[in-house]
């Protein structure tokens, strides 16, 4: 389930993802992402809270979907910050910055673990 929390910025969406991520929930983001380019933001920066959802409750269909979404809008996209509890999901996000941080210049994607959520906010509210 997917829940959008307040922004600090304007062109921030920040959200938490909470015991499931299914495809109504990557609808539900996308139409947020839409509504904060229609203000007419370039790039949006985006906090991404995990800490209570179970890798193993991330339906295929909605993993498959929030990808390729992402992959179309990169140029839109600035600061990434993932917010969990896990060594797994720090590795993950350290191996898809890694590609993608090299493909598109401003886009950076950064790991911070719970207990660390100003910084995580801090880095989102930076103007790419």
């Amino acid at each position: 389930m997917i829940t959008k929390l307040h922004a600090k910025r304007d062109y921030v969406l920040a959200v938490e993802i909470a015991n499931e991520y299914v495809h109504d929930d990557v609808e539900q983001c996308k139409k947020w992402f839409e509504e904060k380019m229609a203000q007419g933001h370039d790039r949006v920066n985006f906090l991404v809270k995990v800490d209570k959802l179970p890798l193993t409750h991330i339906t295929c269909r909605a993993f498959w979907e929030d990808g390729v979404y992402a992959l179309r809008h990169i140029n839109n996209l600035g600061h990434l910050a993932f917010v969990g509890h896990s060594k797994f999901e720090k590795i993950l996000v350290g191996m898809d910055g890694a590609i993608f941080n090299r493909m598109k210049k401003g886009l950076v994607e950064q790991y911070f673990d719970v207990d660390d959520m100003d910084k995580a906010w801090t880095f989102v509210c930076k103007k790419v």
